[in-house]
This record gives structure tokens, sequence and C-alpha cells, in this order.
């Protein structure tokens, strides 16, 4: 606020210099008219010191941003020719806009960034991305105000180097034209006689050229990367997509929705990972788990006893009782009614339009990928000799494992170890990392952590494997964790050590990968290919269900109206959450991120064991905690510890997907008494923070007065 006032001094001193001085009435075309021939004689005499003096007076002019720009310039080629006249021009009122670029981006730039910040996200990446092509057209332009474009340009993340370049080459032409229209001022009566409407229109259309070059390189690189395929006369379809989970089935429906012609491609069962081997049957084990740990602890639910028999194959039984009745949802009976066409079989993508299935060939326009993942297996001599379950392959127990190991200790791992304990097996849990749950608040992950060791999970951190053993069918992994050796004795292995996309079956295309194995896309999910997109986990970094459909429905429309209409899609309000008891789910960037990016921050926390609803359910172990900006409300950061978690967090993510802060969510009414409250809680102690003594002390002083 100190710029701020310190910056309105300065404006308010150049306006009243201006106005005292009458600096205007020498700023006219007529007034350079008339004292050309006193001006030149001035130059001729001395025309070194002229010309520095000329050069000198422009920049500061241009810096404080004083009107008379055209002035300046038409006195450039009037004074100095056309040669001598542009290089002044053209450094002088670079420098003098770079003047002013500076001057601004340090009184105005953090002010306005924090006041406007959730409004300036989308400005603010465009600018990143395509700054210099804006620039260059506000430049080539010269109906945008000169010191107007200085000043907005101050404001966004555009480099100063950037400025200065992009401002010197795009001012060149309409410096050019006035330089030289200020060579002939003794036969031009007026302003309008250079400044006419052809001339304006030939430079808008100069300003475009870059906007035009920029679309025909485009074409070219597509261009190129077709050239090795021949592209069919005509399509079957609108779109292809391959795969028929959580991204695939969205996207063949989105596309039906929007009256494409679709075709689904599915090698083996429709509703993909999250409905047979993940997402449904995960959260079904977890929630007969839940129940058997409440039995378990009658006492601090008022009861004497609580007696029940557990059969684990009835709890299975319940699992794919559960899948079943979900199962119609995406099937393909369901998905022909809405009008997809849906093909059974292993698809190869032969060209960018082209896709083979049972000995027959699909043309589309477009080919949505949306093959998915596969479970990841970690690289540990012998294991090929060791029987082992991943989570595609878990679900076919019918018995209770004896002694489940489990490698990997991020949500796959906790989530499936914490309910097979709970159910009685006997689980132990290796992790190579120091803590579990390492993308994680490291609160929340201590929190997890005392309840897996609760339910008696044997967890061994900072262990490093070395190789399994199987003699004679008794299992046992070697390691070491903090460099003793050490053997775990097992019955059955679990895998659970991430996911690997699923880029089968395309080799034709040659698709660029990432470093992570997954298919390299754009902001708007376009593959090297225009006409190929890609969506789910097999390009997402964060692999979940929710993510895979937001995806999807981009891909879905960006697929059919490319290059009329496109949208860009972000995942930078996608939540997350992990399933153990307590969850834990979370929202943009943590409070370590936040230390490691170096951002001014604040962390607000509120306790789950201050609600009331929390404390009638017994399900206190947990807490909020928000990140906003030092000096802002805005959302940069939530996470949230306790149980049902993963219900309370989407009020945080609709806030920060449009923008609101926690001022909106305080200002909120919250049922009592329901777990909720904790938003509307820890809001109010955010805003409680903001009161200074000197605040505090003010209301005291007017509140006393007030009682006389």
């Amino acid at each position: 606020m100190k710029r701020i006032i310190i910056f309105l001094v300065i404006v308010a001193s150049i306006i009243f210099g201006m106005a005292y001085f009458d600096i205007g009435s020498y700023l006219t075309f007529s007034e350079l008219k008339e004292r050309q021939s006193e001006l030149q004689s001035l130059v001729n005499n001395n025309p070194f010191t002229a010309a520095a003096i000329f050069f000198s007076i422009y920049v500061i002019a241009t810096g404080i941003s004083v009107p008379g720009a055209f002035i300046f310039t038409l006195a450039g080629g009037a004074l100095f020719g056309l040669t001598q006249g542009t290089i002044l021009v053209s450094f002088a009122s670079t420098i003098g806009a770079l003047l002013a670029y500076l001057v601004a981006r340090y009184f105005l730039h953090d002010f306005v960034q924090s006041k406007f910040s959730d409004r300036l996200d989308i400005i603010n990446q465009k600018v990143k991305e395509e700054g210099a092509f804006y620039l260059l057209f506000l430049r080539l332009v010269p109906v945008f105000p000169f010191f107007l474009v200085n000043l907005v340009m101050a404001l966004t993340p555009i480099r100063a180097f950037t400025f200065y370049w992009v401002s010197q080459l795009g001012m060149f032409p309409a410096t050019l034209i006035y330089v030289n229209a200020g060579t002939q001022i003794a036969k031009i009566s007026s302003p309008s006689d250079i400044a006419s409407p052809s001339l304006i229109f030939a430079l808008v259309l100069l300003g475009i050229l870059p906007l035009i070059t920029k679309s025909i390189m485009s074409m070219l690189k597509s261009k190129r990367v077709y050239k090795n395929f021949t592209k069919p006369n005509s399509f079957e379809y609108n779109t292809i997509v391959v795969g028929g989970g959580s991204a695939g089935l969205v996207a063949a429906y989105t596309t039906s929705t929007l009256q494409g012609k679709v075709a689904l491609v599915e090698k083996h069962q429709m509703g993909g990972d999250c409905l047979n081997t993940g997402c449904v049957p995960s959260k079904s084990i977890l929630r007969s788990a839940k129940f058997v740990a409440d039995l378990n602890d009658f006492a601090s639910y008022g009861l004497s006893k609580a007696n029940y028999e557990l059969e684990f194959k009835n709890v299975m039984a319940r699992v794919h009782d559960k899948i079943d009745i979900i199962e119609p949802k995406d099937s393909v009976a369901r998905y022909t009614e809405l009008g997809v066409e849906c093909e059974q079989g292993d698809a190869v993508i032969t060209s960018p339009w082209q896709v083979q299935v049972n000995d027959k060939t699909l043309t589309a326009k477009n080919i949505i990928i949306a093959t998915g993942a596969t479970p990841a297996l970690p690289n540990i001599t012998d294991l090929d000799k060791i029987p082992y379950y991943t989570t595609d392959t878990i679900w076919s127990l019918t018995e209770l494992p004896k002694k489940l190991l489990v490698i990997g200790a991020g949500p796959i791992g906790c989530e499936l170890g914490q309910a097979f304990a709970r159910l009685g097996a006997n689980v132990s849990i290796v992790n190579n990392r120091t803590t579990i749950l390492p993308n994680e608040d490291e609160e929340a992950a201590k929190l997890v952590e005392a309840s897996l060791l609760k339910d008696n999970i044997t967890l061994l951190n900072n262990f490093s494997t070395d190789k399994f053993i199987n003699d004679f069918d008794n299992y046992s992994l070697v390691g070491s964790q903090n460099d003793a050796i050490t053997t775990i004795s097992f019955t059955h292995l679990l895998i659970a050590t991430g996911r690997k996309a699923n880029i089968k079956g395309m080799d034709a295309l040659n698709l660029e990968i990432n470093q992570q194995g997954r298919i390299t896309t754009n902001d708007t999910l376009q593959t090297k290919y225009p006409n190929v997109y890609a969506c789910g986990d097999v390009t997402s970094s964060m692999q979940y269900t929710h993510t895979a459909s937001h995806q999807a429905w981009y891909a879905a429309f960006n697929a059919l109206f490319h290059p009329i209409k496109k949208f860009k899609c972000t995942l930078d309000n996608i939540p997350r959450a992990v399933f153990t008891d307590p969850e834990i789910t979370s929202l943009g960037i943590t409070e370590k991120q936040a230390i490691e990016q170096e951002i001014d921050h604040q962390v607000t926390t509120f306790p789950m064991d201050d609600i009331d609803r929390a404390i009638t359910d017994n399900a206190t172990t947990g807490f909020i905690k928000v990140i906003t900006p030092a000096n802002s409300d805005k959302i940069l950061g939530v996470c949230i510890v306790g149980e049902h978690a993963s219900e309370l967090i989407a009020e945080f993510v609709l806030a920060k997907t449009n923008g609101l802060g926690l001022n909106k969510i305080l200002k909120t009414v919250h049922i009592y008494p329901t777990r909720s409250e904790i938003n509307r809680m820890v809001a109010g102690k955010w805003r409680r923070s903001k009161l200074t003594e000197r605040t505090i002390s003010l209301l005291k002083k007017f509140q006393s007065w007030r009682l006389r």
C-alpha cells in the first residue's frame, strides 16, 4: 500500500506540473510547425548535442507517460531526417517504454496481482505462454495508446527483456511511417493527413500478421507429422474412443451427447479399473473393515459386548455384489442406448484416423486414447519366483491371508493393508521412503501412520528390498532397514507400487512419451497429431477416476469442435483423497510445497476434536489445514484429515475453482451439528488472525465510547 500511495503522489505531481507549466500547449502539431525553423537552426548548429537532448527528453517524456509521443516522433523526422530520426525515435521510445514498464511494475504489479489474483490466473498463464505475440500485436497496431500498453504489460508476468525487444520490433513500422511523415511536415496541414483510416487499417493488418504466421506454422507442423500416413477419403465416425474405463466412457458419452457419431473399443471389461479392480471393490472392502473396527471398539459406543462371526469369503462376496450392482451403469447395453457403438476386442491404432479391432478397420476424424494404466511391478530379484497379487488380481481371494506382505506405502498399499489388517490378517507394509504417503501433508501422513500401527500393522519405513526367497512355498523377503539385514516371511504378497500407462497397440503413431511413461499431450489434450487426443491415466499425472472424467469431457469436446472452438484442460483444482481411516483429502499445494516454492504464505489449522459432531461420532482424529497467501484469503491449498474428509473438500474445490476465498466460506451457513462446520471454523480462525492489536485496541475504545 505504501508503494501505491507514493505512485499516486508521483502521478498527481506530474499532472499538476503539466497543468501548471502548460506542457500540453507545447506538444501540439501547430506548435511544432510554428517552431520548426527555430528548432532546426539549433539542430544544425549543434547536431550531436541536439540529438542527445532530443533523445533524453523523448525517453523521460515516455518514461513518465507524458502524452505527446506522436508529436515527438514527427519532430524526430522533421529535425533529423528519416534515417537519424528513425534511429533516435526507435530507441528512445523503446527505452522510455521500458522505463515506464519498470516504474509501473515496481509500484503496481505486486498490489494488482495480490488484489485480483483469482481473476488474473488465466491472463497470467496466457501471457506466460504467448505474451510476446500479444505484445507484438498491440505494438503493431497504433490505435492502442502507447502509455496504456506499457502499464498493462507491467502488471503481467512478461519479462522485461521480452517486453523490450518485442516493443522495439513492434513499434518500428509505425515509427518509420511517422518519422517519414515528419520529414514532410511542411506539406502536412493536420495530423489527420498522416493517420488516415487506410493507414490505420494497413497497420491493423500488419498487427494480425504474427497471428496468421503462427497459424500457418501450426498447419505446416501438422502436415509434417501426418506425412507417413494416408488420410481416408471418408470416415465412419466423428470419434473413436479406445478404452472403456472412466475416461473412455465419459468421452464416448459426451461425444454422443454432442451428436457426434462415436465408436467405443474395450478389450476386457466395461468400466475399466475403477469399477472392476479399483475404486468400487476397494471402497467396498474398506467399508466392511471399518464396520469390523467399530464393532471391536464397542466399549466406546456404550456397549458392554459385541458378538460377530467374520467369514472372509462373505466379505469378498459383498465386494463382488457391489460391483454387480454398479456394473449396469457402465454396460454395453446402456451405452448402446446412449448412442455409442461398442466394440469388444483388442484395439490397434494403425494411423491417426484408423483403428483395427476384430479383423476390421474403423475410421474416424478423431481418435481419443483412454487406455488407462496397469499395475507397475518393482525391480526386485526373484519376484518372478513368488506368486503375487496386484490390485487387478487381489479380488479373487476367497480365504483371508494369514500373513500379508504389502510392497509400497502409497494410497493403495495403506488402504488395502489397513482393510486386511482389520479383517484379521497379519499385515506388514514395507516402504522404501522415510515416511508413508510421501505426496501428502506430513502431519496428515503421521496421523495415518499412527492409525496403521494401532491396527497392529508392522510398518517398515526406509526399507531397502534385496530379494525374494521361495523355500518350498515358504515365502520371505530379504532386505535391510537402518543398515540391519531383515527377513520378512509371508503367505501372500500384494504389489502396490503405483501404476504405469497402458500404451500397447499404438506403436504405429510413434507418440511422444514422457519420463513417467505416459503419453505427452498439450493443454487441450492433443498428442503430436492434432486429431488424436489422450485422457485419463494414460496421460495424466493425477491418476484418479475424477481426473479421468474431467479430462475426458475436454478431449471429447475439443475433438468435435477443433479448430472452431477448444478449451484448455488444467488440473489445478483437482482434489485427491486417501481412503484410509482417518481419510486424507487434499487440494492444491501442501505446506511443504509452499515453503519449497518460496511463497509468502499463511497456514491456518483447526482440529477435528473441536467439532461437536466429530465428538458425538467418536471421530475426533484429524484436522483441517488451509494455505493462503500472506495477505489474501485466496485458497492455495487445503488438507483435511478425518472421517469423511473426502466429502468435506468439495466446498473448497468449488471455492478455489471459482476464485472464492475464505471470506465467502465464512459467510456461508453450515448445518449444525455436522462435520462440515470445520470449513467455516477454519475460515473464522483465519479471519480473526487478521485482527491486529491496533485494530482490537481501536475497537475497544470505540465500544467504550458507545457506552457513554
